[in-house]
């Protein structure tokens, strides 16, 4: 009895390993299905963003072609030149001094990538490299998305926030195939300061993990402050958590030391960015910074001396002392005042300079922007809105700040849609997965009185569940149709400054109205083997090979980067041109008549003058808005003008004509083959007469 005892109550060793063995296999056999859908994630997002190659292999936008051009000077001359690169082909004739006007995140990672991989024995060229960095850092921006997802909601959330994530059309146009612009870093560094800075809050860390886990949030800071402007969000987002933190009463003193030291590392970081430097700490918001570090040092004091929501109320006072701070301190010399473009962001209804407005991404967001980049996620991120404020905690909060303060920036600047990609694709996956497991729970309804009350007055069941599902499988094809159309869609080079004409040879067919330029009779439209027009790029090139090497082409400021990286030549303005006397002097060259503008031109050693415009093949005097013809309106108004003197108009006070000042001016007659043959000699036209060279002659 004593042996069957003894062996009842002592399990076989073999038994005990091959138990341990099967849990250990069905473990692994969870985790290998969390990576496999992580790897299928990361290859959708692959996938999205290499579509474009059918267009050809070409950078896309403008900014992208100078970011390149300075990873190829770091490449030719090494990193230090880039320190000292006065660049003579940008603003003539002032040139531009590259290090205190750009930021060298973009160009020294793709610089150092290459050397790392041609070191490695794979050879790539720099461009190879810019073309596909963006998508590099798609990846792994949807890595941390995952993880973020995680800490707010378990892996489900994190595995569908990294697919939202990575199919997001806003997010998707900013960092497809080409676009090597300063967005790649300044997304990642950004969730990457927030996912660390929430792991080294996490309850029963040790000293060691909240100090190692801060200084990797202040280092993603600093990435992202070496290469986007707009990184300054994340400071006065993480600034704005930590004081509701205190507010409501959830402070600890992990908030101090992992807020000090992201903050001291970041700004450390900054100050040693030429184009941010000691000036950028002392921006009055920074400044802010270390009076809120001060503050929770002093509420640490108040903790123990009044209770807590005495304290509590001393710090909501003190949050308004400093909030008016940010705005009245700069009045009497303390600190730098908010750039005027970014308190534009904070104040929709302050009026931009004429040249602020004349970019694009500056244009206030309009409601059907915020459906055609997020679809039905915007509604499911309320609803994950609602889900994380009834369970408060760290992540819950900044993830709700996150989404609450790039709802209203997305909404003041059209550009920072961009911005609410993450927090919207968060939200919308936390709150998917929260209705979901409140439809489709394991245990019995009628077995707990509790959570029956609790799902009936959510008015919800798994019927009702499953119309839901069905409805949202429904409303997800058109985005999914979105999201394929602007994936696929070409660069601006590849498509000669997004011109949607595409062209068979010499025919040329409008995408949408189907018109045809010399189409045999008979040929079947969808047999066509059709590409965009590529007029810039046959006109970049002529310039290239055919204007002497120190020759200054003059051209609205949009196409600057295309004409120094591509043609080599030198432009009196592009993308990033900080001087507005230069802007407003090219506005006149080309909005003044021919004999007004000469002696500008002839001031700036003019040697040609490139137009834009487009117009429909088959009928030249029918315009179409995408060209210089689209701009000179705001050329106009930065030039001191209204638009409205430019045109006639009728009885029903709609223009009905051009005014002569239009018909005189410059870029008119330029882009209509009017100008004075004395003075504008047309030495090239591109195929399609969209571009045009003119040799001025004084």
């Amino acid at each position: 009895m004593a042996d069957t005892s003894i062996k009842s109550t002592n399990s076989d060793p073999s038994k005990q390993a091959s138990n341990n063995f099967l849990s250990k296999f069905k473990l692994d056999s969870i985790n290998l299905m969390e990576i496999s859908l992580l790897i299928l994630i990361l290859s959708i997002a692959i996938i999205l963003r290499v579509l474009p190659l059918r267009w050809g292999a070409y950078l896309n936008e403008y900014d992208p072609f100078f970011w390149y051009r300075s990873a190829e000077y770091i490449v030719n001359n090494g990193f230090s030149a880039w320190f000292t690169w006065h660049d003579s082909l940008a603003w003539y004739p002032i040139g531009k001094t590259v290090s205190i006007t750009s930021f060298p995140g973009n160009p020294f990672s793709a610089a150092f990538i290459y050397f790392a991989l041609n070191t490695l024995g794979l050879k790539v060229t720099l461009m190879d490299v810019c073309l596909y960095f963006p998508i590099l850092m798609a990846v792994l921006t949807c890595i941390v998305a995952y993880f973020f997802g995680k800490e707010l909601g378990g892996k489900p959330v994190g595995i569908l926030t990294a697919f939202l994530m990575a199919i997001n059309p806003a997010y998707l146009e900013r960092t497809g195939l080409g676009f090597f612009d300063t967005e790649n870093i300044g997304i990642f560094g950004m969730m990457a300061t927030g996912l660390f800075l929430l792991k080294a809050l996490k309850k029963d860390n040790s000293t060691r993990s909240v100090i190692g886990y801060s200084i990797l949030s202040g280092l993603s800071m600093g990435y992202a402050f070496s290469s986007w402007g707009a990184a300054r969000y994340i400071v006065g987002l993480v600034t704005l958590y930590i004081v509701i933190t205190m507010v409501i009463g959830r402070y600890s003193r992990t908030h101090l030391i992992s807020y000090s030291i992201t903050m001291l590392v970041g700004f450390l970081i900054a100050s040693l960015i030429p184009v941010l430097g000691v000036k950028y700490i002392l921006n009055i918001e920074n400044l802010l910074v270390f009076a809120v570090i001060a503050t929770m040092i002093f509420y640490e004091f108040l903790m123990k001396r009044i209770p807590e929501f005495q304290a509590r109320l001393v710090i909501f006072g003190i949050a308004g002392i400093l909030f008016i701070g940010m705005f009245t301190l700069p009045l009497v010399g303390i600190g730098n005042p908010i750039a005027s473009k970014f308190l534009k962001v904070l104040n929709p209804f302050e009026e931009g300079s004429p040249l602020f407005s004349s970019v694009a991404e500056h244009a206030v967001a309009l409601w059907s922007t915020y459906f055609y980049d997020f679809g039905i996620v915007l509604f499911l991120s309320i609803l994950g809105l609602y889900f994380a404020l009834k369970k408060i905690n760290d992540v819950s909060i900044f993830s709700s700040l996150f989404l609450l303060t790039c709802l209203y920036f997305a909404g003041t600047l059209i550009r920072l849609k961009l911005l609410l990609a993450f927090p919207a694709s968060l939200m919308a996956a936390y709150g998917l997965v929260e209705i979901l497991q409140k439809i489709f729970q394991n245990t019995p309804i009628q077995t707990d009185r509790r959570q029956r009350r609790r799902l009936e007055s959510f008015g919800m069941d798994k019927r009702l569940g499953i119309i839901f599902i069905l409805l949202l499988s429904l409303t997800a094809i058109p985005y999914g149709q979105i999201i394929i159309s602007r994936a696929s869609q070409p660069g601006s080079l590849a498509s000669s400054g997004n011109l949607p004409l595409m062209t068979n040879g010499t025919h040329v067919v409008k995408i949408g109205d189907q018109f045809v330029l010399s189409l045999p009779n008979g040929t079947n439209l969808a047999s066509l083997d059709l590409n965009y027009t590529h007029d810039w790029i046959q006109a970049l090139s002529w310039m290239n090979t055919n204007l002497s090497s120190d020759a200054v082409v003059a051209s609205w400021w949009d196409y600057g980067y295309w004409i120094e990286t591509m043609a080599n030549k030198t432009t009196l303005a592009n993308g990033s041109t900080s001087n507005t006397t230069q802007i407003v002097n090219l506005a006149k060259m080309m909005i003044y008549p021919h004999n007004t503008s000469l002696p500008i031109m002839q001031q700036y050693d003019v040697d040609y003058v490139v137009v834009f415009i487009t117009f429909n093949p088959n009928a030249a005097t029918q315009e179409y808005p995408w060209g210089d013809n689209g701009k000179w309106g705001q050329m106009a108004l930065i030039a001191g003008f209204e638009e409205k003197d430019f045109y006639i108009y009728g009885s029903d006070n709609k223009p009905i004509a051009y005014s002569s000042l239009y018909t005189n001016s410059t870029i008119g007659r330029l882009m209509h083959k009017s100008a004075d043959a004395q003075h504008y000699e047309l030495v090239y036209e591109s195929q399609f007469k969209f571009v045009l060279v003119y040799k001025v002659k004084y």
